[in-house]
């Protein structure tokens, strides 16, 4: 969440548009995440194949860390680099969960959020680690003349 206070000189009525087309968005990722889950209950009942809970722990969860890594990196989110580090991020967090769920059936809903406490901070600090800063500086550092 972003705790920052507004900035004073934008106009009210930008902020309300804002925090208008912030509240339209969520509505919609909530919107296509239930018409997801719908889907995947059709065809259970369809199919007669039960699809595990862990498997919609697993995906909600990976949901919160991609919105979180993309929050906490939002400058980033325009850099082609960026992408490719966190779908690299994101391909190991998917193989490493499958290759546990698999394992253990019995894996609980309650384990995903230790682990996204640890992992979120880790992966948020990989991505800044592995795209260089730009450093803007009006006067760049003389050659040392040996």
């Amino acid at each position: 969440m972003d705790t920052r206070d507004p900035p004073r000189h934008v106009a009210l009525s930008t902020r309300i548009l804002a925090f208008a087309l912030e509240g339209l968005k969520l509505f919609g990722i909530a919107v296509g995440c239930l018409l997801i889950l719908a889907a995947v209950v059709l065809f259970s009942i369809k199919t007669g194949i039960v699809v595990p809970k862990r498997w919609f722990g697993l995906c909600a969860w990976t949901g919160l860390l991609i919105w979180f890594v993309c929050k906490q990196c939002r400058r980033h989110v325009r850099q082609a680099r960026f992408w490719v580090i966190f779908l690299a991020l994101l391909l190991i967090h998917s193989m490493a969960f499958i290759v546990v769920l698999q394992r253990y059936p019995e894996w609980g809903l309650g384990w995903f959020a230790p682990i996204f406490i640890i992992e979120a901070p880790f992966m948020v600090m990989a991505v800044e680690t592995l795209i260089p800063r730009k450093h803007s500086r009006k006067h760049p550092i003389p050659p040392v003349n040996t």
